[in-house]
């Protein structure tokens, strides 16, 4: 008889189960996330008996709940507020699967998903990795006397794998400052690769492994070293010949002056 009973409480424990879409969700930047849960459902169809929680196992804050029929938040932690929500109208087919609006980098981390109704009680983990697509890099080139210098920045996480090419496909040596997180949890990027006068023909390449973003930014530049000589050549007269001139305007006043007072 004990065994019978036994074998009837493993029959409704087994009856009852959460489960997980996914173990692991890609979060991106900007984009709403959704955590897929689903659990056996109740046969009861007005959910009295239901209660959803959805909780961070790294120090069991709560993310959203959901009993008595209704969104119960006022154990919600302060970060998640007016970011999330339940799919009200799927609880009843099984559906626990929580929506997180505009990731942010500290959303990153372990979930669980905790289902209570009348045929049991069960819980299920899951694994957010937070990320964010590159911007576009933004080129600028400064100009000394031996080299060009060609600067990309450019904003993004995680940290990136930057390559420069030369003409020939070959790896260029160059100067890479990664800063720290913004407010954004973005890391800054500055890379300098310094190439020889007078044609540059280089290519920046910055691959995001964990989003498979790979951005490729060429730069084909011809520089006529004579031509910026006689620029600065004809730049130097003409600040002589302004300097003179100021000079030759403030001697004319100071002669004007002069014949005033010896008129008087």
């Amino acid at each position: 008889m004990l065994w019978l009973l036994f074998c009837v409480v493993d029959v409704l424990v087994a009856s009852f189960e959460v489960t997980v879409t996914n173990k692991h969700l890609l979060a991106i930047r900007g984009h709403p996330a959704v955590l897929g849960c689903e659990f056996t459902p109740d046969p009861d169809p007005d959910l009295s008996s239901l209660v959803v929680t959805w909780q961070r196992q790294e120090d069991a804050r709560v993310v959203h709940s959901f009993y008595y029929q209704q969104d119960q938040l006022d154990r919600q932690s302060v970060k998640y507020h007016n970011r999330t929500s339940l799919y009200i109208s799927e609880l009843h087919k099984g559906n626990a699967s929580l929506r997180i609006a505009a990731v942010r980098p500290k959303d990153a981390g372990l979930y669980l998903c905790i289902v209570s109704n009348t045929k049991g009680t069960g819980r299920a983990l899951i694994q957010v990795t937070y990320g964010a697509l590159y911007s576009e890099p933004r080129l600028s080139i400064h100009v000394n006397s031996s080299a060009l210098k060609v600067q990309f920045e450019t904003e993004g996480f995680p940290k990136p794998e930057v390559i420069w090419l030369g003409e020939h496909d070959q790896n260029l040596s160059y100067h890479l400052e990664i800063h720290g997180q913004t407010e954004d949890g973005l890391y800054f990027i500055k890379s300098i690769c310094e190439a020889q006068k007078p044609v540059v023909n280089i290519t920046f390449t910055l691959k995001n492994h964990l989003l498979n973003q790979n951005l490729q930014r060429p730069v084909f530049l011809g520089y006529d070293e004579n031509t910026t000589d006689h620029m600065i050549i004809i730049l130097a007269v003409l600040s002589v010949v302004c300097i003179l001139l100021v000079i030759g305007i403030i001697c004319l006043a100071v002669q004007k002056q002069n014949k005033q007072r010896s008129s008087l």
